[in-house]
């Protein structure tokens, strides 16, 4: 199933219940979390929603996304959105 968020696009697999991140905030990835990450992933960005700054992610470990407050928001509704597929 096709997933088209704010910022997140990607793939939900229901047979293997894991979520294939293919675009986050523009830039092409090819992630694929399992809902406990995608849990960890939302807990940790709502849990520091309000700080100054934003936050970063990491894609790959290679490839740092900074994220504004605004788009912090943008990408826990995603998640939110994600999250319930599973």
């Amino acid at each position: 199933m096709n997933v088209e968020g704010q910022l997140i696009s990607g793939e939900f697999d229901s047979s293997r219940q894991e979520f294939l991140i293919k675009e986050i905030k523009n830039l092409t990835t090819e992630s694929t979390v399992n809902e406990n990450e995608l849990g960890l992933i939302h807990d940790y960005l709502l849990a520091h929603q309000d700080e100054d700054g934003g936050q970063i992610l990491s894609l790959n470990d290679q490839l740092l996304v900074q994220l504004n407050q605004s788009e912090v928001q943008q990408i826990l509704q995603d998640l939110e959105d994600i999250r319930k597929l599973f």
